[in-house]
């Protein structure tokens, strides 16, 4: 029986894949297969967390393809396990979950995700990091755990986030959505000032004096 396919059509190179402005690579879009899933590759860089949220709509699993990755499931009162290359992780729909690296070389991992919506997730970064957190919120059935975060943050003593691809505070100040994140919630700001520290706040302070919480000193 013949096939209308190729062998390119089927089979995506080591590195091949397309780059987006997060730290996700994406290496078959949902529409490349039925509408049914998407396939990436991600990375956690060392000390690095990727921050608790919850899916209404997908199922995802993992594959660990280098390192070890740390995991909580289902808030402070879930459950926590460690993972390491060769591994699979089921994270189901409605769970909260998030994961972080304390070894010292990057963790790689590929991910399936159900339906569309992390696909689009992942697009909105482009637009920037407010808009890509708001639109998942308001339009993707996704919820953000910002203060369990911050506590893993602290506990594990980490120092970065891994997928949203935050190299220069610059870009967030530049980013309304942001900037009204900052103004709005008090766990956000909480958040990007303990990764940001003094760097984040001396890019802020031409409009901290403007937020409700107070001024430069904050």
């Amino acid at each position: 029986m013949a096939i209308d396919l190729t062998p390119s059509d089927l089979v995506i190179a080591p590195g091949a894949g397309e780059k987006t402005a997060s730290d996700m690579k994406i290496i078959a879009r949902n529409a490349r297969l039925g509408g049914h899933f998407s396939i990436m590759e991600g990375e956690v860089r060392p000390r690095e967390l990727l921050a608790f949220h919850t899916h209404a709509n997908e199922d995802q699993h993992m594959y660990i393809i280098e390192g070890t990755l740390h995991f909580e499931v289902g808030g402070a009162d879930g459950i926590r396990f460690t993972a390491g290359a060769g591994s699979h992780v089921l994270k189901p729909r409605g769970t909260s979950h998030g994961f972080w690296n304390l070894g010292e070389t990057t963790a790689r991992y590929v991910e399936t995700s159900t339906e569309g919506g992390f696909e689009t997730f992942v697009d909105g970064r482009a637009d920037g990091l407010g808009a890509m957190v708001g639109n998942a919120t308001a339009e993707l059935g996704m919820s953000f755990e910002t203060a369990r975060a911050v506590e893993v943050l602290r506990e594990f003593e980490l120092t970065g986030l891994a997928g949203a691809n935050v190299q220069d505070p610059d870009e967030l100040i530049r980013d309304p959505a942001f900037r009204e994140l900052m103004a709005t919630d008090e766990t956000a700001r909480e958040l990007f000032f303990y990764l940001g520290g003094a760097k984040l706040r001396e890019a802020v302070k031409g409009f901290l004096s403007k937020l409700p919480f107070g001024g430069p000193g904050c």
